[in-house]
């Protein structure tokens, strides 16, 4: 059996086709660990990746286009069919015909003008001839009238673009881009191989363009461009596919918005292409000095390893693991990241992820992270406007900020629903600025905390989105050099305790660093490990020096794991042990005056906060006259202690303050005050 650690999307509360909540509240990003079966395991597509060295043979051509639907925002206007244009025939030598489909109808004019004349001529005389007609025109609404002028018959193409006259919103149909195409023979061999292009264009050599062959554009790509393969489910591991046959000119397949919403992967396949362009773009030349991407250490990006995407319309992949959450989620350390299609088959009214981009980005900047960043994030709820673990926060801020930095839009949206349902059960869950420049903020820290803001998401994403956004005090190759560094890197450091103090305090020690000091403290956030898993070490001053907490009971507090305040009823401690008996004991004030309690906990490195299986050692009377004592031994390596506030234990105790010394083998510890 093998565990491994969930990345949730945010949970939501179940959407009624009827009803549209009064209020939407923004439950938990529920992470934990759970088991795959050998079966979930062993996950392979059912077909391996078509290659483009496949030999065609022959002269002849068979030339085609792919593109997919979208919708706007999420949730927004369907895009439907679009408009896409092709040359069909030649008339005369110099005449060509040019046709677009509109909600499977055809139409057709003649222009015997060539290069942008011809575009515009084209374009003038389907405006009048679309306009003119009774079906599919709203549909469509402010679409954009794509054509070329290609240089051969059978040349679908896509370029210079001017408006149509409806009135409605919905955007033109996209290309599948850099995707995987078969040209299969009669009985389901493979005869060729390609790969679209940017603009979704492909095309064959064969010996005999009309045999009965079919074209298959499949939702996988495994080239210099993408690496991805967006698939139905882990079981099967099927990818989803547009099919037409060879001979149905013009060799159009569309991914659709509605029915089969297979437009819905090609989508997901397409945000990773997004992804990995810009990585490649923001990096390109960041190892030379000369370059204005420069910084010591920086390796560009070029391709990232080959992730599965699990997704099917209706189908919510909780179910995989013993869930009914409606969630989007990956698997640290299975590169595997699972798409929320729908619920029981409701792709209406349901939270859907395929057309939330900026969900989809998340969960792919976790991936980014775990091939890149050595992670260890425990998991766990988190709802944006919380103080959380601050491994958590850190993983899930950085998620938050890549998707902004991928789409150039500090908005994170989560939508729930479709306008074809009605008003009522389409909508918005979620939908923040990480720029909190003319909006206000989420998860903003305390007026003069204690650096709240490294156990904030949202404040977390908000120092990176300021430190790369336009204007910012620096660019992305810096944040990518975090990352990718080869001596100093988050890849080849060993932290088990990662958050964002230690991750400023490391760009901080790389050569040529910038200053994010004042963006650092403007969101009240600490370098080093001053606020969590600061070191200790042993001296004879702690005795005369003690350590000093001062609990909160906040709402919702009712002492326990669950709903303790991490930052201030609870001090984290890190500690390197050589290996053998490990006696910890915590003495600390307690009277009539200051009943506060106080715990001892001992957590492995990998540890979620309150899981009994993660505790090595613990000490948590109530009646302990201010001593606790935990033992156990435990082989050489690094472990955390935890200094836990019991608020539930008198309601005078929030707000006291309270000094304790601890002590390791009978001689004193004090926490180490410069960084490590």
């Amino acid at each position: 059996m093998l565990e491994t650690v969930f990345r949730w999307k945010y949970q939501r509360p179940p959407v009624s086709p009827l009803v549209l909540p009064l209020a939407i509240v923004i439950a938990a990003l529920v992470g934990c660990s759970g088991t795959r079966s050998t079966e979930q395991a062993s996950r392979s597509p059912s077909a391996p990746y078509c290659s483009v060295t496949s030999p065609n043979k022959g002269t002849e051509k068979i030339r085609g286009i792919a593109l997919y639907e979208s919708r706007l925002n999420g949730n927004g206007a369907a895009s439907d069919s679009g408009l896409v244009f092709s040359v069909t025939s030649f008339s005369t030598p110099t005449n060509r015909i040019y046709s677009v489909e509109v909600n499977g109808a055809l139409y057709s004019v003649e222009s015997s003008l060539s290069g942008n004349q011809g575009v515009l001529d084209v374009v003038a005389k389907l405006k009048t001839l679309i306009n003119s007609a009774s079906v599919g025109l709203y549909a469509y609404g402010n679409s954009q009238l794509n054509v070329t002028a290609p240089d051969e018959i059978d040349s679908p193409a896509v370029g210079a673009a001017t408006n149509l006259t409806h009135t409605a919103t919905h955007a033109s149909a996209k290309p599948v881009r850099y995707a995987e195409v078969a040209l299969l023979n009669a009985d389901g061999s493979v005869a060729a191989c390609t790969e679209t292009s940017d603009k979704g264009e492909f095309e064959f050599t064969v010996e005999d363009p009309n045999k009965p062959y079919v074209v298959e554009v499949r939702s996988r790509a495994y080239n210099g461009m993408n690496t991805a393969y967006v698939l139905d489910a882990p079981m099967t591991g099927q990818f989803h596919a547009l099919r037409k046959p060879a001979a149905n000119r013009p060799l159009i397949l569309r991914a659709r918005v509605h029915g089969d919403l297979k437009a819905g992967a090609f989508n997901i396949l397409d945000q990773i292409l997004r992804a990995q362009e810009y990585l490649r773009i923001s990096t390109a030349d960041c190892d030379l000095p000369n370059s204005p991407t420069f910084f010591a250490g920086c390796m560009p990006f070029s391709t990232a390893p080959l992730v599965n995407i699990y997704w099917s319309a209706g189908v919510s992949p909780g179910i995989y693991y013993g869930s009914d959450q409606a969630i989007s989620y990956y698997l640290n350390g299975q590169r595997e990241l699972y798409i929320q299609g729908g619920d029981n088959g409701n792709v209406v009214s349901s939270d859907m992820d395929h057309f939330d981009d900026a969900v989809i980005l998340h969960e792919y900047g976790h991936f980014i992270e775990d091939v890149f960043g050595r992670p260890n994030s425990p998991g766990g709820t988190h709802d944006g406007n919380s103080i959380i673990d601050p491994r958590l926060a850190w993983g899930e801020g950085w998620a938050d900020y890549f998707q902004a930095a991928v789409t150039g839009n500090p908005i994170y949206r989560d939508t729930y629903g479709t306008p074809d349902c009605s008003s009522l059960c389409a909508g918005v869950f979620y939908n923040t600025s990480l720029d909190p420049s003319g909006a206000a903020a989420n998860d903003v820290p305390t007026a003069n905390s204690k650096a709240e803001g490294n156990f904030r998401e949202f404040s977390i994403s908000r120092v990176l989105w300021d430190v790369t956004k336009p204007g910012g005090v620096s660019q992305f190759s810096e944040v990518w050099r975090l990352f990718v560094e080869p001596q100093q890197g988050m890849r080849v450091v060993a932290d088990p305790f990662k958050h964002i103090g230690s991750i400023h305090e490391l760009q901080g020690k790389l050569p040529g660093a910038t200053n994010w000091t004042a963006l650092v403290s403007n969101e009240e956030q600490s370098r080093g490990s001053a606020a969590y898993g600061t070191p200790l070490t042993m001296s004879s001053s702690c005795a005369t020096n003690p350590i000093t907490i001062t609990p909160n009971r906040g709402p919702g507090d009712y002492g326990s794991f669950e709903t303790s305040d991490l930052l201030r009823s609870n001090d984290f401690y890190r500690i390197e042990h050589s290996g053998g008996p490990l006696n910890i004991e915590l003495r600390y004030t307690k009277n009539a005056d200051n009943p506060v309690d106080l715990d001892l906990y001992i957590y492995r490195t990998r540890y979620v906060f309150g899981r009994a299986s993660d505790m090595l050692a613990s000490s948590a009377l109530v009646n302990d006259s201010g001593l606790e004592r935990a033992s156990t031994v435990l082989s050489q390596g690094t472990y955390l202690i935890n200094v836990f506030a019991d608020t539930s234990v008198a309601a005078k105790a929030p707000g006291a303050n309270t000094q304790y010394v601890l002590r390791l083998n009978g001689s004193d510890l004090c926490p180490v005050t410069t960084p490590y």
